[in-house]
């Protein structure tokens, strides 16, 4: 500890700007690494893809099952493949459009731009709920980063997950609540076609 002491006692005011200007320099360098690191992760953000696939029912009526592929990141995915794993199992026998041969998944995509979005009809569960509800839909997603890395991702689709989200009344979208206010006018025309119907037999 003395020795401290006197270590300090010596310096002179020249050691201790000298002193000052080094952990100065050296803080420099650190926050000039962090800051080099932190627009290294900027610019890896804003040129990654993300894409993502789920499922949504229709805004209009819960029972219409569709089926999402989504490009949520802010870069670009490049030569993009989908490896159908599991189909859904409930098409109608007249369906020709089964997923596996429906637009990027047969033939992929080469560029996926950010934000981009697909969108697909797989499916009314207004018939056999139980049974259709019960399937999944499996798959993976191959695709390239700016840098060429690859990218594979697998994803399981439960439909069960996705249950329970109802419509509310009148909505809380714009397309709800138009399709809300047609039902209501169309209940309100056909009463009043039933009451002037009923007057002109009355009149008879």
């Amino acid at each position: 500890m003395d020795d401290i002491k006197c270590f300090f006692y010596s310096m002179t005011t020249s050691d201790i700007i000298n002193s000052v200007v080094a952990l100065a320099a050296i803080g420099t360098i650190i926050l000039t690494i962090l800051m080099i690191r932190e627009s290294k992760l900027m610019r890896e953000f804003y040129t990654t893809p993300d894409i993502n696939i789920y499922l949504e029912f229709a805004e209009a009526s819960p029972s219409l099952l569709f089926i999402i592929f989504e490009n949520s990141g802010a870069g670009t995915a490049t030569d993009v493949e989908f490896d159908l794993i599991k189909d859904y199992s409930f098409y109608n026998d007249y369906d020709t459009k089964m997923l596996e041969n429906k637009g990027i998944i047969k033939n992929g995509i080469r560029n996926f731009y950010p934000k981009q979005k697909f969108k697909y009809f797989i499916s009314s569960l207004s018939e056999d709920f139980e049974e259709k509800s019960s399937d999944s839909i499996k798959l993976n997603v191959k695709y390239k980063l700016q840098n060429g890395k690859k990218v594979c991702k697998f994803h399981e689709l439960i439909i069960e997950e996705y249950l329970g989200g109802g419509m509310h009344t009148p909505g809380d979208t714009h397309v709800r609540q138009i399709s809300y206010r047609l039902e209501q006018i169309q209940k309100d025309f056909t009463k009043l076609t039933g009451i002037i119907v009923s007057e002109n037999q009355e009149k008879k």
